[in-house]
């Protein structure tokens, strides 16, 4: 039965924020945090330890317990003879909590001193010995003397001893050498060893949603090789743990290792061969990893097979309800993302649009403004250009008389706006070639009353001539900017032709 959805607006900033911080690294669904992030106070630290490491017992709540316990009832007394005839009392089960174990840093690993010192310190060595064994014996026999006065347990006691002077290595590390032990004495197989250490065999399971056959092996039992050969490597077993349908991660170690004897204590093996069966357990809570099953000692396949397979198909069902709880909150979750994600792109289309019409606006308004600017240079040159011409028409000098010396009688086509098609004059030899030009230019308003010489001239404005005078028969063109005198340029006598100037020609 799925939780309901709880309302995250509730929540005060901090605790979403913790909540944020607390799904991005262990990715549980949100309906689950938040209980556990309320029994860890809120503290994202404690609350990512309980996911991995599993919850231990809560000592304000046994506080608060303690206060409402009734009184203990008088102890049963029992004695031999009414335990053999009655047997014990049935008693209810407990969640056996499989903790999650990291091996020991090499740096803290005791390490063998070299032979030389070895030997120099070896009468200390026998003296502290000697010395530590008599006083145990002595406090043994004495146990009424104070804590302080016994001798403390030793590191060395509390850490197996590696007398076999197998190397240390990293977790990665081990299960590739128990790998490769493991095919060089009994042959290849299809055993889907995990390889990578226990604790993140236990994080994969947890995530998700399988379970984790760890198989502790014990090279000195004498029943562990035929129960490798007839039990472990049997086609049967092979297939079982093989099968995808089983979800099953298998880690196998070696207790001669470090991290595999740390967790045959924590799973309180105490005969080889061991197996046991950790799994999500959804009655404790949605992160506790429990031992469902401990199968121990040497049997055939069909009875070990027999026991794994029981245990998964009774506690599969539990975990099928989860995962498919979790799945359907995935599936929401991703729907939800994609919905947001549509929206959000919907959005940025719809501003980009907006931006787009903007620019397309402001364009139109420019090429608005900058059409209206040039209309109006072109209109305000216009009105220049139309001083100018009258000034300029105000100052050509009248026809020189035909008995005039050194003049230069010139015949001129016209232009098509202009009436006169063809205009026959004489000019000064000396006079400048601009004068032609600017007869041209100026011939309209020759001989116009209302062109007067009181027309100033344009401040700043220089005139540039749209068009060229030409000589036909030989082409002959008279530049303006060339310079030089009419009778120099033309001759005595000469036909020229008006040829207007496009504007692409004047780019050029």
């Amino acid at each position: 039965m799925a939780t309901p959805d709880i309302d995250i607006s509730r929540l005060s900033e901090s605790q979403q924020l913790a909540l944020q911080q607390y799904t991005s690294v262990t990715d549980q669904d949100v309906n689950a945090a938040i209980p556990l992030l309320q029994r860890s106070q809120w503290n994202v630290e404690i609350a990512i330890a309980k996911f991995f490491d599993g919850e231990g017992p809560d000592l304000v709540a046994e506080a608060l317990a303690a206060q409402s316990v009734p009184p203990p009832r008088a102890a049963r007394q029992e004695n031999l003879q009414h335990s053999l005839l009655h047997g014990h009392a049935s008693r209810p089960r407990q969640s056996d909590s499989a903790p999650r174990i990291v091996p020991q840093a090499d740096d803290e690993v005791v390490r063998r001193p070299p032979f030389l010192l070895a030997l120099l310190f070896a009468p200390f060595s026998m003296l502290y010995k000697l010395f530590s064994t008599s006083f145990g014996l002595f406090s043994f026999l004495f146990p009424f003397l104070p804590r302080a006065l016994r001798p403390a347990t030793t590191a060395g006691t509390a850490r197996r001893a590696n007398t076999a002077g197998r190397r240390s290595l990293k977790p990665r590390d081990a299960s590739a050498r128990l790998k490769r032990e493991f095919e060089e004495e009994y042959g290849s197989n299809s055993l889907p060893f995990f390889e990578g250490g226990y604790a993140q065999a236990l994080d994969l399971a947890k995530k998700d949603l399988k379970f984790l056959l760890i198989i502790l092996l014990s090279p000195e039992h004498d029943d562990t090789s035929s129960f490798i050969r007839d039990t472990l490597l049997s086609a049967e077993v092979q297939t079982f743990i093989n099968d995808p349908s089983t979800n099953i991660i298998l880690w196998t170690g070696d207790v001669r290792d470090s991290e595999a004897y740390q967790v045959s204590s924590a799973l309180h093996c105490n005969k080889f061969p061991f197996t046991a069966v950790v799994a999500n357990d959804p009655a404790v809570s949605s992160t506790n990893m429990s031992v469902i099953a401990r199968v121990t000692g040497p049997m055939d396949a069909s009875t070990y097979l027999a026991k794994i397979r029981n245990t998964i198909s009774t506690h599969g069902e539990q975990l099928a309800r989860v995962r498919a709880s979790r799945n359907e909150q995935n599936f929401e979750r991703t729907l939800r993302q994609e919905q947001d994600s549509a929206y959000e792109r919907s959005l940025a289309q719809d501003r980009e649009r907006a931006r787009l019409k903007k620019e397309a606006e402001a364009a139109a308004a420019e090429g608005e403004r900058r059409k209206k600017a040039e209309a109006e240079a072109a209109e305000t040159l216009a009105k220049v250009k139309l001083q100018w011409r009258k000034w300029r028409a105000s100052r050509i000098e009248p026809e020189p008389s035909a008995d005039t010396k050194d003049v230069v009688r010139i015949a001129i086509k016209m232009p098509e706006h202009l009436e006169a098609a063809r205009v026959t004059r004489r000019f000064k030899g000396q006079d400048d070639i601009e004068k032609l030009y600017a007869f041209v230019e100026c011939y309209e308003f020759l001989g116009d009353e209302s062109v007067s010489t009181k027309v100033i001239k344009p401040e700043g404005y220089k005139h540039e001539f749209d068009f060229r005078l030409v000589q036909t028969l030989p082409r002959v063109v008279y530049e303006v900017a060339e310079g030089g005198t009419i009778g120099e340029r033309v001759g005595r006598s000469g036909n020229l032709i008006v040829e207007q100037i496009k504007p692409d020609e004047d780019e050029e």
